[in-house]
């Protein structure tokens, strides 16, 4: 899959900047119908350092859970209402109040260090972003080598086919700030998904109008040279229960994984993630493709990191923080 045969959508309709509110999703009415008045919340974010705590109030009786308790816990007051929100590490969390009816509401809760930045330290000793945003990639600048990272000049994010639309990225980014994330959705009126091809896909393509390929062989090569120090993150969120499936370096046949419960594309399951609407990270140890990685070398045009998508009109890929590091 070329780079000339792709379409390019500019990075600022991708990487959509900004912070949205949670979105209400769920149905205001009670599931079983009961008179049952309608659930809101006080607060649909929170913004906290590290040891600090707030109180979230909801309209009704509610109960509370948290996606990620090692980032921030819900523990519900007395009056079954309200519960207390404690920042406990870097990260984020959803908050979740669910009323007896079955309605529920949502806050994203986004915990720094006391003192600090938003943006978290990245994994290893050096490292070379895909996605990232400005934040965090400002709070570990020393440790970048070189960045992948479309800048809509030499480096682009390439749809192939047209057959992904810009997604709205809801919520904070992975790393708890407000500059957003990769949002993409599969086209529903894509004439290449319409007519039964049942794929998506694109590719972060380091153009020959640039230097990033030659930084992506260097790479590749001193991945093959010491395969065990090696890894690709990559943060991940969903609320459908669609596969994607992910290779490297253009080496489309033999680096294949896939962050989902079924095989496509010929890909092999790495993990699937909990459908959520929170963010999940994994850490992909370059060991498992160094054979494939010993094979290719990379060129200008390189698509240094691809995924394909189940080819189901509305399906969602939310991306943040797909770097490349060595420990």
């Amino acid at each position: 899959m070329k780079a000339n045969k792709m379409i390019a959508i500019a990075l600022s309709a991708l990487t959509l900047v900004g912070f949205n509110a949670c979105k209400q999703k769920d149905k205001d009415a009670p599931a079983n119908g009961d008179s049952e008045a309608a659930l809101a919340l006080d607060k649909t974010s929170l913004n906290l350092e590290v040891g600090q705590e707030e109180t979230i109030a909801a309209t009704i009786a509610v109960e509370w859970e948290t996606s990620n308790p090692q980032a921030a816990t819900v523990t519900p007051a007395n009056d079954g209402k309200s519960a207390k929100v404690v920042a406990v590490a870097e990260g984020s969390a959803v908050i979740t109040a669910k009323s007896k009816g079955g309605q529920t509401k949502t806050c994203v809760v986004a915990v720094k260090k006391a003192g600090g930045q938003t943006g978290a330290q990245l994994k290893g000793s050096q490292v070379w972003p895909i996605i990232l945003d400005g934040v965090t990639y400002a709070a570990n600048e020393s440790k970048v080598v070189a960045s992948f990272q479309p800048n809509d000049v030499d480096q682009f994010l390439y749809v192939w086919n047209q057959t992904y639309i810009g997604g709205t990225a809801s919520g904070l980014n992975f790393h708890g700030n407000t500059e957003g994330y990769t949002a993409l959705v599969v086209n529903e009126g894509n004439e290449w998904v319409a007519t039964g091809n049942d794929w998506s896909g694109a590719g972060f393509c380091l153009t020959d109008a640039g230097e990033g390929w030659k930084a992506a062989e260097a790479l590749r090569a001193a991945i093959v040279a010491a395969p065990d120090d090696y890894f690709l993150h990559i943060a991940i969120k969903s609320t459908d229960n669609f596969s994607h499936c992910f290779y490297l370096f253009g080496a489309e046949n033999t680096t294949k994984f896939i962050l989902g419960s079924k095989v496509i594309y010929d890909g092999t399951v790495y993990q699937d993630f909990t459908r959520d609407g929170a963010w999940h990270e994994f850490d992909i140890p370059m060991s498992n493709y160094v054979a494939g990685l010993a094979e290719t070398t990379c060129a200008a045009g390189v698509n240094v990191f691809c995924v394909l998508t189940e080819g189901v009109p509305g399906a969602q890929l939310n991306l943040d923080a797909v770097y490349f590091y060595k420990k």
